[in-house]
């Protein structure tokens, strides 16, 4: 299962066309939606949906937190949560 946030978080729900029909998503009263099909999940990513992580490391400021150099998520922690990998360079909180 993964969980996305859409681009605009304005967007309450989304629809995707399958072989079986249509496949309508509602975000949860937190904004995301939780989607557990992989092609959906490529589908959604391509119209601009992104795994939701801490948000705040998102915020436009790339000096915050640390981003994983094996697999590119990016978090507050040094330790990987989505691949386990312990980043050797840190960068600074901001200051």
């Amino acid at each position: 299962m993964a969980k996305l946030t859409p681009r605009d978080g304005y967007v309450k729900t989304t629809d995707i066309n399958s072989q079986s029909g249509v496949k309508t998503y509602r975000a949860g009263s937190d904004g995301r939606y939780e989607v557990n099909n992989p092609a959906h999940i490529k589908a959604l990513k391509a119209e601009g949906f992104t795994e939701a992580n801490l948000a705040l490391y998102e915020s436009g400021d790339g000096e915050r937190g640390y981003t994983c150099t094996e697999c590119g998520f990016g978090s507050w922690f040094r330790k990987c949560s989505r691949c386990g990998h312990e980043s050797s360079a840190p960068k600074t909180d901001g200051d």
